[in-house]
């Protein structure tokens, strides 16, 4: 049993619940106010012209069909372009008018320069280019298109690293904590949720003495994944204890653009530059089963030792300056290089948000996987909430032999998401994708492995948030030795999950069905 679990049981604390409600009750209610006066005199905007200027508003009506076309046209995602489509036709002035204010998610040029300097800051210490990527290229051709398609993006490949995996997040935090301990010079954390509870105490008690005792850390979180998980002074009282922190993306900052919808996801931990972690799991309790509303959490996460940190490191310090607006920060002495001795395989740390589009370096990947694998292409993820291409993608894998196999929750977190989930159901199964269902609760975990010599672990979703939305990363590995742990794990996962049939999809209530198409073609905007 992990020592974590065993520990909490020992504990004379109760869990608490982060003591900020309220507060945080009242910021969501000046957003959702502010929200709907946006949406009310948008609709007054629209009735007045109805009623009152029948020539401005047939101009805008004009402008609405325009828009359309120009909506066919644009390089993005094609569900994003259908939803907004309907969308408009269906409320032309009103629709436009929504679409003016909410819907064009490009960055000005201003915010793209400050995005592309705090990139170009990072990316200037890391070499893409380097003798590991031709390396490769020259011993794995059937794969080099992976590597080369993220070096594209200036993520490089590395040796010389030593990698172990974690099928489960109570190994995660127990190792995490372990090295934690071990700090001596730095500590960097960056996640999307972090949660008060008994997790939070135990982490926070070791970077509160580590920063006593003169180490580094600085902690990133995102402010709409802490909604009511974190007490209003969380950050002041982690402040005075030496402790830096960055919310990104304060939501009341951006109620009338659709930055509100950028969110941080991604996880990563570094320990002096020589320790660095990603995977899918937050700082929050159910990530180790503890108090858990969706019966058993399955999430996963690697621990690397070795070159690769650089990237990780890296990654960190780019939404570290795009958080905080200190683009001018030196971070080249955190980026020590120590090659770890008798590493095996080949690894890349990457990092994909808006700020790439209509680039996508994580899509691409997928993509990729799809047309490129000659035998297997597994996935675990828990949401499938994919637009038409990826489903063609997979679709013509399965028809051209591969073994295309994709595990879901059978408990999804949201209920409309498993709606949009089994909505997907019938064009894979129908072209000979294997789905399964993780009956026993929420799979979390986000992993492709391609032909059992390639795999990704990191905070990719498969849906439109995590693919456009959202700034993600991951780990691309390549005949490292964790890949047979890979496979095994997501075998073992399989054998407690239920196989989808066309039976079980066809046997699902109309009602269900009809929601789920609807939910599917509004998805993008939700």
């Amino acid at each position: 049993m992990s020592k974590i679990i065993e520990s909490l049981k020992k504990d004379p604390r109760k869990k608490n619940g982060p003591t900020g409600a309220y507060e945080t009750y009242l910021r969501i209610a000046v957003i959702a106010v502010a929200v709907l006066f946006q949406l009310g005199l948008l609709l007054l905007i629209n009735y007045f012209l109805q009623a009152t200027s029948v020539v401005l508003y047939l101009i805008l009506d004009l402008l609405a069909v325009i828009t359309v076309f120009s909506l066919i046209n644009k390089h993005d995602s094609s569900a994003y372009r259908i939803a907004w489509i309907v969308v408009i036709l269906f409320t032309p002035v009103f629709g436009l008018l929504l679409y003016g204010v909410w819907g064009n998610v490009d960055m000005n040029k201003r915010e793209h320069g400050r995005l592309d300097r705090s990139f170009d800051n990072g990316f200037a210490h890391l070499d893409a280019a380097g003798g590991a990527l031709s390396e490769f290229c020259a011993t794995h051709p059937e794969q080099s298109p992976f590597a080369t398609g993220l070096a594209a993006s200036r993520f490089p490949l590395y040796k010389d690293t030593r990698c172990r995996y974690f099928p489960i997040g109570e190994e995660y935090f127990d190792t995490l904590i372990a090295d934690l301990e071990q700090a001596e010079k730095f500590i960097v954390m960056e996640y999307f949720i972090v949660a008060e509870g008994v997790l939070w105490d135990r982490i926070h008690d070791v970077l509160r003495r580590k920063a006593a005792a003169g180490v580094e850390v600085r902690l990133l979180y995102d402010d709409v994944g802490c909604f009511f998980k974190i007490s209003s002074n969380f950050d002041k009282v982690l402040r005075a204890e030496g402790i830096q922190t960055a919310m990104f993306n304060p939501a009341h900052r951006f109620i009338s653009s659709f930055y509100l919808n950028y969110r941080n996801h991604q996880k990563i931990v570094v320990i002096d530059g020589r320790v660095g972690y990603t995977g899918g799991v937050n700082i929050a309790d159910e990530y180790i089963n503890v108090d858990s509303k969706l019966g058993h959490w399955k999430d996963v996460g690697i621990r690397m030792e070795g070159s690769a940190v650089r990237s990780l490191s890296v990654i960190f310090f780019q939404m570290w300056d795009i958080t905080t607006h200190d683009v001018g920060e030196d971070y080249s002495p955190y980026l020590t290089e120590e090659p770890a001795e008798g590493a095996a395989g080949w690894f890349q740390p990457y990092a994909d948000g808006p700020a790439n589009n209509p680039s996508n370096p994580a899509q691409d990947l997928i993509r990729q996987a799809a047309g490129g694998a000659r035998r297997t292409l597994w996935m675990t993820s828990p949401y499938l909430i994919i637009d038409q291409e990826l489903i063609s993608d997979f679709c013509l894998a399965a028809k051209g032999g591969v073994d295309v196999r994709i595990v879901v929750p059978a408990i999804p977190d949201h209920w409309y998401v498993g709606l949009v989930n089994r909505h997907n159901y019938r064009p894979l199964v129908e072209a000979g994708v294997r789905l399964y269902e993780y009956t026993p609760g929420f799979v979390h975990g986000k992993l492709m492995l391609v032909d059992d010599r390639c795999a990704t672990v990191g905070s990719v979703n498969l849906d439109f948030r995590s693919l456009y939305l959202h700034y993600e990363n991951g780990v691309f590995l390549c005949d490292a030795p964790v890949i047979e742990d890979i496979r095994r794990d997501i075998e073992e996962t399989m054998a407690v999950s239920h196989e989808i049939t066309l039976a079980d999809i066809k046997g699902r209530p109309l009602v269900q069905k009809l929601l789920g198409s609807l939910f599917n073609l509004l998805s993008p905007l939700m």
